[in-house]
């Protein structure tokens, strides 16, 4: 089992040890006894960045994937076992982070006009939430959603992580509602670099909210 280190910190450099590297009809793929990479999964792409070995031998990851609690990194050439840098995309894993954490948000808007948050997805250009109806719920325009928004990122809510006694991590932000969370996120909503925009649809008795951030630049 990789130890997961993206789990518990936000350093984007560190070490490891490589245990394999092979190759497959893709390319090549190691085993790290450790990782900052976050994998592909719970609605979000893995992060990318670069291995290098200590005899300067660099790789890059383009692709880590969970395989039966192994994470596997799929590297653009062959790295030798041993001891190596790791260097996760600053500007990647801000993107991700920053669309998982405006999707919780989203979540906690939704469930405060009573939709229950059941699926999401943060790829970039394709995030959406989705909800299904609870106990009592009002219909939910995009308008509104924008604007709950903004009045959060302003308040600039701070990352409130933890791991419970079941060794469960939960992520929320400032007082809202935290969710079990195994993805990355920002240190705070002021770091949302962009305008969130939202779309809304309602179907069969499911809302689907999806959105975007545009960049600032």
């Amino acid at each position: 089992m990789t130890k997961r280190l993206y789990m518990e910190t936000s350093e984007l450099s560190g070490s490891a040890q490589v245990l394999r590297c092979e190759a497959d009809e893709s390319g090549y793929f190691a085993e790290l006894d450790a990782t900052l990479f976050h994998p592909q999964g719970g609605g979000q792409p893995s992060d990318i960045g670069v291995l290098q070995s200590d005899n300067g031998v660099s790789a890059r990851v383009l692709q880590v994937k969970d395989v039966n609690g192994v994470i596997l990194h799929w590297l653009d050439a062959p790295i030798a076992a041993g001891p190596v840098s790791l260097q996760v995309d600053p500007a990647v894993r801000h993107q991700h982070a920053m669309l998982h954490s405006v999707g919780h948000v989203i979540g906690n808007i939704g469930q405060r006009h009573g939709w229950k948050p059941v699926k999401a997805h943060h790829w970039p250009g394709e995030c959406r939430i989705e909800f299904m109806p609870e106990a009592s719920n009002r219909d939910l325009t995009a308008d509104e959603i924008e604007d709950a928004l903004a009045t959060l990122i302003q308040a600039q809510l701070a990352a409130q992580i933890h791991v419970d006694d079941k060794g469960l991590r939960w992520v929320g932000f400032g007082e809202l509602a935290p969710w079990p969370c195994g993805g990355t996120h920002l240190a705070s909503l002021a770091e949302v670099g962009g305008q969130v925009s939202a779309a809304v649809k309602l179907k069969k008795n499911k809302l689907v909210v999806k959105y975007d951030i545009e960049s600032k630049e």
